[in-house]
């Protein structure tokens, strides 16, 4: 289902969904997302202690389902199908590569010294790149500025490696061997190149967030209509002289913001959410006694307590 047929659903679940993405997107990728579904909880209608545990692993479950977003959002990412060509990220990244590593091992060979035990990949960049990447990357980035340090220790030893990427370049230009100028040079290429292709990659990775979190909440959004219904059908079945869609969608609305002063509402005096209909309330003594107000608040305290019992 396509973004737009999520929102077009009506202000509740718009509401629902952007106050969760506001909270959540704002967290660590791993940090675990908390339910902020709203319904009737079963606390609030006093359930049994087996169907409190009930209620608490579906909570869990759900929380649980949540988090796990994260993670499929992460692999949607990172198992794209590949393309026969690298990003432009990831295709800079890696001739900035391919530079440094060729540039090291030339310098090594003429030096007689052992080059660096290669352990990234190009391949590794397929279908684009991902952050496990990007950490064996940085080791080979690291041993091969270690390594020209000690084959030139008066020159790229003494300088220092927590230099601005302009000082880098600056310190570049100082060089006459072409072999280690194209080193420092692609040593700054792609320090840049992956901070460029870890933004993009942050960037696809909260897309997919989005994506997965919406229909999910989509779903419970639908079951919490449901839920709702339910309970309509239930008030409709005693006949109150009241608008049973208009009580609990009243109250749903109004237990987003403060649940337990709905539900205490609710179960008190019902009619703040939907007002007695005195024209379906039937008089008493065979038509005798006229309808009262006192009428309205008999019926106002039997919606109540049927509300405080209510189990769906």
């Amino acid at each position: 289902m396509a973004d737009n047929d999520f929102l077009s659903e009506g202000d509740d679940f718009e509401k629902l969904l952007n106050s969760f993405i506001n909270t959540k997107l704002d967290d660590e990728e791993e940090s675990k997302p908390e339910q902020t579904e709203v319904s009737i909880s079963a606390d609030d209608f006093q359930l049994s202690e087996e169907d409190k545990k009930v209620n608490a692993e579906a909570s869990r479950d759900f929380e649980q389902e949540l988090a796990a977003t994260f993670s499929d959002a992460r692999a949607a990412v990172e198992e794209t199908e590949n393309a026969p060509e690298l990003g432009s990220e990831e295709s800079e990244l890696a001739q900035a590569f391919i530079n440094y590593q060729n540039s090291i091992n030339k310098l090594a060979a003429n030096a007689g010294t052992k080059t660096v035990d290669w352990r990234f990949e190009i391949d590794g960049l397929y279908p684009n790149y991902k952050p496990s990447v990007g950490m064996i990357l940085a080791g080979d980035l690291v041993d091969g500025w270690t390594l020209l340090c000690e084959m030139f220790p008066d020159t790229v030893g003494k300088f220092s490696v927590s230099s601005s990427d302009e000082e880098f370049l600056n310190f570049a230009e100082t060089i006459r061997n072409q072999d280690l100028q194209l080193a420092i040079i692609s040593y700054v290429e792609i320090l840049i190149d992956m901070e460029n292709c870890e933004l993009s990659y942050q960037a696809k990775l909260i897309k997919y967030q989005e994506k997965h979190i919406k229909k999910i909440m989509y779903e419970e959004y639908l079951a919490r209509k449901e839920r709702q219904q339910r309970f309509v059908e239930e008030v409709k079945k005693r006949n109150f002289p009241i608008d049973a869609e208009r009580l609990i969608s009243s109250y749903f609305r109004v237990a987003q913001k403060d649940i337990d002063g709905a539900f205490l509402a609710l179960t008190t005096n019902p009619a703040i959410f939907a007002p007695i209909d005195f024209s379906k309330i039937k008089p008493r003594f065979f038509g005798l006694v006229k309808v009262t107000p006192k009428d309205g608040i008999r019926v106002n305290i039997e919606i109540g307590k049927f509300m405080k019992k209510l189990k769906v």
